[in-house]
């Protein structure tokens, strides 16, 4: 049977998952761990009660979401600072499902979209799923992580149709400046590129940065968020995608994106019916993690400060820390194994986020104190003995 290049020739394991096999029942710590849900979290026992009530028992088919949950959703997004119509937002089952509407409308087999490098590979697996190409464009590996603009106009090609950036980046921790920010709209207006801002972390910013306006007046611009990251809710499978632009190019927008929702119809009752209550919880949920966050980090820094060729790289906010191993003769993949077999404790490498060179460990800021300050240490003694 021969199956289409949407999904890799070679699904063999690749080192690391086999050493994560190899594990077995073998105990870890997993610094990895980034679901809310499993971090030890105060949800309060109330915070469900608004999916049970009976009108979620009416289905009404509504290709961008109920006018109800979208009104819920603009009022949320207005008490952060973005002003959005309802009419303009879109709900979705995820923010994967989001890109895929988005691959849809704007980009036939064979086109390509410029995505942010390092950054999350869910990107260009996402693309891949849609017959689409992925062109990298470039990070200056220097603080706060600025754009090579030059090398982002060079990458762009005729059949480009958008360019994504992530903020704060996943998993740098940093926000585009608002010079870049407005340089790289700029460059999306000069080429007739959508800009599409992926913001699923943007409520976590660590004061006093904050995520700048990315208003595109010229052109098309999306926004993308959801419950996964801002109530640490991803069980409940809701996200959206608010859209700004000239309102004819809007118009044209909203009509073709209705038709390929009105294709899936994904997003569920009860959770737009509960959407407006559940979001009074989003105050409450940002500062606990806003809190746990900065804590583990302090811990991080903290223990590894001291250790020789070893740097947490400063975030402006998310959930993950970066730590590069500067000493030249260590590979990236083998640190990894060994962390995992010797001192059993998890991480993931840097060349899962494309990170061009070096040695970089990606680890998670979520997990409860005692849990993290443990791995950590297990974490810096392994390091200390490189």
């Amino acid at each position: 049977m021969e199956f289409s290049d949407r999904t890799p020739k070679d699904m063999s394991p690749n080192p690391i998952s086999e050493a994560l096999s190899r594990s077995g029942s073998k105990p870890f710590l997993d610094l990895m761990n980034s679901n809310p849900t499993q971090c030890e979290f105060d949800y309060p026992q109330t915070l469900l009660e608004p999916l049970g009530l009976p009108h979620s028992l009416v289905y009404e088919p509504l290709s961008f979401g109920s006018e109800a949950a979208r009104e819920a959703l603009a009022g949320y997004l207005a008490s952060k600072g973005q002003k959005v119509k309802a009419q303009n937002l879109l709900l979705t089952a995820s923010t994967s499902e989001a890109y895929s509407y988005l691959f849809k409308l704007l980009g036939n087999p064979g086109d390509s979209f410029l995505i942010p490098s390092p950054g999350y590979p869910l990107l260009e697996h996402l693309l891949r799923l849609e017959g689409l190409k992925a062109i990298p464009y470039p990070l200056k590996v220097a603080a706060n992580w600025p754009l090579e603009l030059e090398k982002v106009e060079r990458a762009i090609t005729s059949r480009c149709k958008g360019l994504i950036v992530v903020n704060p980046n996943n998993p740098t921790g940093c926000f585009l400046s608002p010079n870049d920010q407005s340089a790289i709209i700029k460059l999306c207006e000069k080429h007739g590129l959508a800009y599409i801002s992926d913001e699923v972390f943007s409520d976590f910013a660590y004061p006093p940065f904050s995520l700048s306006d990315c208003t595109n007046s010229q052109g098309l611009s999306f926004r993308l968020g959801g419950l996964s990251k801002s109530l640490g809710l991803p069980q409940l499978k809701l996200s959206w995608v608010a859209m700004e632009g000239p309102e004819e190019v809007l118009k044209e927008s909203r009509e073709r994106l209705e038709l390929i929702a009105d294709t899936y119809l994904s997003v569920n009752t009860p959770v737009q019916i509960a959407l407006k209550e559940l979001l009074q919880f989003a105050p409450d949920f940002q500062k606990e993690v806003l809190s746990r966050v900065s804590s583990n980090r302090l811990i991080l820094e903290r223990n590894l400060k001291e250790v020789k060729e070893v740097k947490v790289w400063p975030a402006q906010g998310g959930w993950y820390a970066l730590v590069e191993i500067t000493k030249q003769e260590v590979l990236e993949e083998a640190l990894i194994i060994e962390l995992l077999e010797k001192h059993q404790v998890f991480v993931q490498p840097g060349a899962f986020y494309d990170f061009p060179s070096g040695c970089f460990l990606v680890l998670s800021l979520l997990g409860p104190a005692n849990l993290f300050v443990e791995g950590v240490s297990r974490l810096k003694k392994a390091l200390s003995g490189l």
